[in-house]
């Protein structure tokens, strides 16, 4: 059976929400007594030992992706082995067949005795869940981050994601900031005089979207659109926005694939992208060239908040805890607004509560922050029969290397139930919307649309600019 379309047991999940964000609440607490909560990780310990090849080249091959040897990080990783992996050579290791291979020569991943001293670790990664109460562990829980890919949704990848960053000086943090800010208001130089704003989603009738004109707008696509090559032809875009970091940041050959795409997409277009904030370093840590394309957006993330403010929202919303939704804040730690259409100085967006879509996070927000009118292109939607979250463009789709994403990154499919999500979704579109139009914007769909706020702001037939 599928995992994407495998029905969903909540009660399980809500388990596995609970220990999640319980256990990584406590190391939150202690690291917050300890005042240690921003300290640059250096020293990077795996646990438990690894007792068998096959764990050791999936664990190698996404180590060596999340935390490329680079200009940026200087941070040492430990894999403590059994006796007889200890002289293993880590290039003589094959990954995953859903994993795209990373593996060389690393000389800042070390093979250590499995009875290594998890006292020198800045950070401790536990890729193995049920190691997650050992008395070793419990004793530097401080230090504990559960990178398990069967652990809970996107708490995995999420992590790991985000290891180069916590790798960083703070200098350096703030260098990649300043180039974000950079590299925005060169955008919005660029299509400053642009009234209008075309985002493209990738659902069914972005098939439709060669039938319209958008020339002088301002063009914003996102995700595995850059497949399309004819499409891209006809739009011409000059911003790709992808934030899903399972999907698009991992080591899943459906990741890799995406990312050779993007960057056909980049040099042919000169397009910018746009990306969370800590992605920036991994990046181009990889991919240099784009060191002029790249801006980094800050999003929230309950993993990203302090103890006060987890603390506060669970006393606001305790009903959180007890669903299937996935608990983020409605505001930016730091920030007291609501919604932000993002400018230089304020380079931050609001994730509605269990829907961290691109569209609404990201793409609408930056369009509002330039154009009046924004029409909106290939967001369908869920069918009221569909299954998985919703149904994609055919011709805009890696679906031949999506059971890559399901083997790579098991629970996030696993603890995903749609029905809650499309229902969030649906609520943050219309408020968005609404806020955006308070500011004199104005929305309209050039394609059908299951999403409420889109089917009753179809474009009428006077704003649609067709092909002659």
């Amino acid at each position: 059976m599928n995992i994407a379309t495998a029905s969903k047991e909540r009660s399980k999940i809500n388990l596995r929400k609970i220990r999640a964000y319980g256990y990584y609440g406590v190391g939150k607490v202690l690291r917050s007594l300890g005042r240690d909560d921003e300290r640059v990780i250096r020293c990077i310990f795996y646990y438990p030992a690894v007792k068998d090849i096959a764990t050791l080249a999936d664990l190698v091959n996404r180590v060596s992706w999340y935390l490329p040897q680079s200009a940026f990080s200087q941070a040492k990783v430990s894999i403590p082995v059994d006796a007889e992996l200890l002289g293993t050579s880590l290039e003589s290791l094959v990954p995953p067949p859903s994993q795209y291979n990373y593996i060389g020569r690393h000389e800042n991943i070390h093979l250590v005795d499995h009875k290594a001293n998890l006292s020198q670790a800045d950070a401790i990664m536990l890729w193995d869940k049920r190691s997650m109460f050992d008395p070793h562990v419990l004793w530097h829980l401080a230090k504990v981050t559960v990178v398990d890919p069967l652990y809970y949704n996107d708490v995995s990848s999420s992590l790991s994601e985000k290891l180069c960053f916590h790798s960083l000086e703070s200098q350096q943090k703030k260098q990649f900031s300043q180039l974000s800010k950079s590299n925005y208001q060169t955008l919005l130089n660029e299509v400053a005089t642009c009234k209008r704003g075309y985002v493209f989603g990738t659902g069914p009738s972005l098939e439709q979207a060669t039938e319209f004109d958008y020339d002088g707008g301002f063009r914003v696509v996102c995700n595995t659109v850059v497949k399309n090559k004819l499409l891209l032809g006809h739009i011409k875009p000059q911003l790709l926005v992808f934030v899903d970091l399972a999907f698009f940041f991992g080591p899943s050959r459906y990741s890799a694939e995406f990312r050779q795409m993007m960057m056909e997409t980049v040099r042919k277009f000169q397009c910018y992208i746009m990306v969370p904030d800590h992605s920036v370093p991994l990046l181009l840590a990889y991919y240099p060239e784009l060191e002029s394309k790249i801006i980094g957006i800050q999003l929230p993330g309950i993993l990203d908040m302090s103890v006060r403010e987890i603390i506060w929202m669970l006393i606001r919303r305790p009903k959180r805890i007890f669903t299937s939704s996935l608990p983020l804040p409605n505001k930016i730690p730091g920030h007291g607004e609501e919604y932000n259409f993002p400018t230089p100085d304020k380079l931050y967006v609001r994730a509605s509560a269990n829907s961290s879509n691109v569209m609404t996070i990201a793409m609408l927000p930056v369009a509002s922050s330039v154009c009046e009118e924004i029409y909106i292109i290939g967001a369908d939607g869920r069918k009221p029969d569909e299954n998985y979250v919703w149904t994609y463009s055919s011709s805009s789709q890696l679906g031949d290397l999506m059971q890559t994403i399901f083997d790579t990154h098991p629970s996030l499919i696993r603890d995903s139930v749609y029905t809650d999500y499309y229902k969030e979704h649906c609520e943050f579109f219309e408020n968005l919307l609404r806020y955006g139009e308070s500011l004199g914007k104005r929305y309209y769909s050039l394609t059908p649309s299951y999403i409420p706020a889109l089917a009753k702001r179809p474009a009428p037939p006077e704003k649609i600019g067709r092909n002659k």
